[in-house]
């Protein structure tokens, strides 16, 4: 039997092996253009949802063409983006076609018509009803010798704000989107891939061979940091691909935003993958088999995909909730939460400060209960192992 190798040079030798063969495999080269792909296809998507429900267009027919000041007039002050134009026909007809407007305004005072191929837009309506209030509103007061514009101006309220507004902050969210998403994919991504490699190495008996020079926490510890470090490049890959892609099309204008953002992002990702691919890890070796492995790691995928959900649905119209604020605070939702926060502008430093210490703190528990469930089951094979057995290390169980 061989002398047992030193800790850092059995974690730097699995680490190299585990760098070298990803990187060689086909795997990582589709996995990085498929992520690509997805991001440019959700970017795109995006886009287009927004053009389709950013702008309208209305026809008018009949008297309701005497309306286009008034409705223009109304779409201005609710900054929606209306086209008016005169209707060719009648509605049915007007209504279809590749350039069919949303809606055809017919009829005259007291019976006006929105009518819509399927349906009308919620949105237009209400635009509709208020220019239509409104201007009968304007109507019956000059009908009683009152000025609608000297009235107005005594009901005019200014808006401001005690923050002064932040002309970055649709940049902001979408890095904060992008951000929380890249995160996501490669915690579980190589987080998975250490599950699947310990689950590997057990069921084809290698990690026998590796275990009589190679202790079972130096093992699992260069296996983990070098699918980190893999993980790592392709976030910096991604990141950089990201902030090019944006300043060509414009989505990005001053980079510097996006620059904190990843890099915040790439320590958060070290935190967020050393704190579960150590989870990953214990959990694929309490399994013998692949088929089993998904069932056994399924309930990290839960606490994974939370914050990325709260991230991308909530964060970007309430940044301030308490609920996020909290939980952007607790470890396992931390590392989603509080770098998405930081890309808002929301997060302060010493937030920031606070969650990470909370989180390198639970990293250094889960550690020592993952290396000592993955110790103690690593060399078990059969039936899956109970976490009291992976806990204890009960030796009869042992082959």
């Amino acid at each position: 039997m061989s002398a047992p190798l030193g800790a850092g040079a059995a974690i730097a030798l699995i680490a190299r092996r585990e760098i070298s063969t990803t990187l060689r495999s086909r795997t990582f080269l589709i996995g990085l253009v498929i992520t690509v792909v997805i991001l440019v296809g959700y970017a795109v998507l995006f886009a287009f949802i927004g053009s389709q429900f950013s702008s309208s267009s209305i026809a008018l027919s009949g008297q309701a063409q005497q309306l286009r000041p008034v409705l223009a007039s109304a779409a201005e002050r609710a900054g929606t983006d209306l086209t008016l134009t005169d209707a060719p026909g009648p509605a049915d007809q007007t209504l279809r076609g590749d350039d069919a407007p949303d809606a055809v305004l017919e009829g005259g005072p007291g019976g006006y018509r929105l009518i819509g191929l399927d349906d009308v837009d919620g949105d237009l309506q209400n635009l509709v009803s208020n220019a239509l209030r409104q201007n009968a509103t304007d109507t019956a007061l000059r009908a009683a010798g009152a000025d609608p514009a000297a009235i107005d101006r005594t009901a005019a309220v200014q808006v401001s704000s005690v923050n002064p507004e932040d002309p970055l902050r649709g940049q902001r969210i979408g890095v904060a989107f992008a951000v929380a998403f890249l995160l996501f994919i490669s915690v579980q991504t190589y987080g998975s891939l250490v599950a699947q490699g310990v689950v590997e190495e057990k069921s084809s008996r290698v990690v026998e061979l590796l275990l009589s020079t190679i202790r079972p926490v130096h093992l699992l510890a260069g296996k983990i940091l070098g699918l980190g470090l893999v993980g790592l490049l392709q976030l910096v890959i991604l990141g950089a691909i990201g902030i090019v892609g944006g300043l060509a099309v414009g989505a990005l204008t001053v980079p510097t935003a996006a620059l904190s953002a990843i890099g915040t992002g790439l320590l958060w990702y070290l935190v967020g993958f050393f704190l579960y691919a150590s989870a990953f890890g214990a959990l694929g070796a309490t399994v013998s088999r692949q088929e089993e492995l998904q069932s056994a790691i399924t309930p990290l995928i839960f606490p994974l995909l939370i914050p990325f959900v709260l991230s991308v649905s909530v964060l970007p119209n309430d940044p301030r909730n308490p609920l996020i604020t909290v939980l952007s605070f607790i470890p396992f939702l931390s590392q989603s939460l509080m770098p998405a926060r930081a890309a808002i502008g929301v997060a302060s430093g010493w937030e920031q400060l606070i969650a990470f210490v909370l989180a390198v703190i639970a990293i250094a528990v889960v550690v020592r209960l993952a290396a000592r469930i993955y110790q103690n089951s690593v060399l078990r094979t059969g039936a899956k192992v109970s976490w009291s057995e992976a806990l204890r290390g009960s030796p009869t169980a042992r082959p």
